[in-house]
């Protein structure tokens, strides 16, 4: 059996054109990766038009450890004294 080296992906939340979306790259280049499954090159004449919202690896990491708590609603309500 032979190992098969993945590239590395990099990836951020955003939006571009208003639509929800994640900007990723991939062995140098720059995808669009929409909600509804479209996939498309970043194109120069997006850039006005987008916003870039935080890393997808940072926010999936905490809504992992949110979960792990007991989610949002729990860990609201059973915050210690004396921690803002």
């Amino acid at each position: 059996m032979q190992t098969v080296a993945q590239p590395t992906i990099k990836a951020k939340f955003a939006t571009v054109y208003d639509a929800p979306a994640r900007i990723a790259t991939v062995n140098g280049a720059l995808y669009v990766l929409y909600d509804d499954g479209r996939i498309e090159p970043f194109a120069v004449e997006m850039a006005p038009f987008t916003v870039v919202l935080g890393d997808v690896a940072t926010a999936e990491t905490q809504a992992m450890w949110d979960r792990i708590g007991g989610g949002a609603a729990w860990i609201c309500t059973h915050r210690t004294a004396g921690r803002s």
